[in-house]
């Protein structure tokens, strides 16, 4: 579960460097583009599109990994502590576990 969650982490992460580095990218080209182009409309669409994918990232769900960082956290403590565990502990991480599958699926 502990790597499930790290695999999500790694994706999520990849995507939003993803997007900002194309934005990125295009408003660059863009402001290296004004030497050579003598449009001025070509310029503002790679300004507006890399713009906009730069904004995209605003909306990207960090709460997604926040979650995910803590259900490591809580995955590794149980892993750490499950020999010296009492049954009535034993039990809530079995429930813990359970909804975390329940979420997942």
């Amino acid at each position: 579960m502990i790597k499930n969650q790290r695999s999500a982490i790694g994706y999520l992460s990849f995507f939003a460097v993803s997007i900002a580095i194309l934005g990125i990218g295009l408003v660059v080209y863009a402001f290296l583009f004004i030497e050579i182009s003598e449009s001025s409309e070509t310029i503002k669409l790679f300004i507006g599109i890399g713009g906009g994918f730069i904004s995209t990232i605003s909306a990207f769900p960090i709460n997604q990994i926040i979650n995910r960082i803590e259900r490591i956290r809580i995955y590794a403590y149980y892993a750490s502590n499950i020999g010296s565990m009492t049954a009535s502990d034993l039990k809530k991480a079995e429930e813990l576990i359970a909804k975390s599958i329940d979420k997942i699926v």
